[in-house]
């Protein structure tokens, strides 16, 4: 069924200002011009006929080029664009007005000469009828074309595809873990908005969102950044509204999980066509949503966002997409930041965690990498800090054990200096720990310590870069110990001291030393 609001506006402006005037000028001309005074059947009988000769080819062209415009702009952008075309109201309206003229004028003819020798009341009106709705219909196609022409903007497209971008209507076609059969649980990526979500699975053909994502797909085909950035705006336009309308439940979490999903496959796609421009355009509106969400305190979406933003990042990271792996660890930074600020312990939590394991994948790439991994571990320990002040429990322990497992990493893979790097970071968010009353996860650290060191000397690294690490665990451990000493805090002291004893007589049993100052 098609409403008024479905029509161009071309088309409403048309209707009732172009019937007003054909009808006031066809008046005129008939009162008072005698060239419109019917003198002879055979004129206008010829008249007619060529009148319907007419539309009948002008309707024929019009329907060619529509559907010429029709296959050029689903192969443009999708060939869901049929679609739009099919429930446009505009072809129906612009067809049914010239079979409606094209009927009339047929009728005429067919019983002109009975109602002219006749001499039926009226017969000129009846004639000039047919001339009206001819003009009529002429004029109709000017807002159609306009229309049509409109709609072959990418723009167009995707707002009227947008339109569908409901709650209800993807919700209508997502099926939920419990509905999902023979799933393997290995390929299953839960969501952090309610446990028991899984990345939704939808029918493409009923899903509202992936017409736009085919648009954005075919545009960064055709490294068409207006036509993608204007897409990924719509979603996330959608997305932001979601987030701010006060509501949030577990609909909500389906539906910004669904797109979420979206979004991830659209960045993943690009990082693989190595196209860095498109990847950060996608990155950059996760981001924004994440920050909207962190604004409102809805600490699952962030945690959502953060997650999305790690998995693309990680792909970049293997493609050495330098320029996008620095800046995943900023975005990633500044939410953690921001939710540390505004006391979100859980989304903080995941922001560290992803840095951690973005920080290990950045370990496995060259020399470059080992630079933002030591980036990257400067981005947690402020994260870490800062989640030390805010008193954020379940944050500072996974900034602990994220640099932890990094330093373990770099360790085990003969990366000394970036070692170093990383045990000196732990041991300022060991003190910072210490101070503001954390003493299980200063305990942490220390042991974390002790198994960087004890890695460093089992594993292939030299004589030289395993004492240099165990020096600075060392010192870390005894500025701890010491720390820990004066604030009377037994327990962290007596941790520091066990890891202090385990190194030191690991380096008696491996004989550790460094030629040029002795033992260590």
């Amino acid at each position: 069924m098609f409403h008024a609001t479905d029509l161009s506006k071309g088309l409403k402006i048309y209707f009732p200002i172009f019937a007003v005037f054909v009808a006031v000028f066809s008046t005129v001309l008939y009162l008072y011009s005698p060239l419109f005074t019917y003198t002879s059947i055979e004129s206008v009988r010829f008249t007619l006929t060529a009148v319907v000769e007419g539309e009948a080819t002008i309707i024929a062209l019009v329907i060619t080029l529509s559907l010429i415009v029709l296959q050029l702009t689903a192969s443009s952008y999708s060939t869901r664009v049929i679609d739009i075309f099919k429930k446009s109201p505009a072809i129906w309206i612009v067809v049914g007005i010239y079979i409606a003229a094209i009927g009339y004028a047929l009728t005429v003819l067919y019983f002109i000469d009975f109602v002219y020798f006749n001499n039926i009341l009226y017969f000129d009106i009846v004639v000039w009828t047919a001339y009206f709705l001819a003009i009529f219909a002429l004029g109709s196609l000017i807002p159609y074309l306009f229309g049509s022409i409109e709609i072959m903007k990418s723009s167009t497209v995707i707002d009227r595809f947008a339109e569908r971008i409901t709650s209800e209507n993807i919700l209508a076609g997502v099926q939920e873990s419990e509905k999902i059969i023979g799933t393997d649980s290995n390929d299953i990526s839960y969501s952090y908005i309610y446990s028991d979500i899984m990345r939704p699975v939808i029918d493409t053909e009923s899903d509202p969102v992936q017409p736009v994502i085919d648009i954005i797909h075919s545009s960064m085909m055709k490294y068409d950044y207006g036509t993608m950035r204007y897409g990924l705006n719509v979603l996330e336009n959608y997305m932001i509204t979601t987030l701010k309308n006060g509501r949030f439940e577990r609909e909500e979490g389906i539906v910004v999980k669904h797109i979420f999903t979206h979004l991830e496959k659209v960045g993943k796609l690009a990082v693989s066509r190595d196209d860095e421009d498109s990847v950060m355009e996608v990155i950059i509106t996760i981001y924004l949503i994440g920050k909207t969400a962190m604004e409102n305190r809805i600490e699952s979406v962030v945690g959502e966002a953060v997650n999305s933003i790690k998995n693309i990042g990680r792909r970049a990271i293997s493609r050495e997409m330098i320029d996008i792996r620095v800046s995943v660890t900023d975005l990633i930074g500044e939410i953690g930041r921001g939710a540390a600020q505004n006391e979100l312990d859980f989304a903080t939590s995941v922001t560290v965690n992803s840095l951690g394991i973005i920080a290990i994948e950045a370990a496995k790439h060259a020399q470059r990498g080992l630079e933002e991994t030591v980036w990257m571990g400067g981005t947690i320990y402020g994260i870490g800090k800062l989640s030390i002040d805010q008193k954020l429990d379940q944050s500072v322990s996974n900034a602990v054990n994220s640099m932890g497992n990094m330093g373990r990493y770099t360790a085990r893979n003969d990366l000394p200096k970036t070692t170093i790097r990383i045990v000196n970071y732990l041991s300022n968010l060991g003190m910072a720990a210490l101070e503001g009353d954390f003493n299980e996860n200063t305990n942490d650290i220390a042991g974390y310590l002790w198994e960087i060191g004890r890695i460093a000397v089992w594993s292939e690294s030299s004589v030289l870069a395993a004492h240099s690490i165990l020096k600075h665990a060392k010192e870390s451990l005894e500025h701890i110990r010491k720390r820990a000493k004066e604030l009377e805090v037994k327990e962290t002291s007596l941790a520091a001291q066990s890891s202090l004893d385990k190194i030191n007589k690991l380096i008696k049993e491996k004989n550790i030393h460094d030629e040029r100052e002795g033992m260590v």
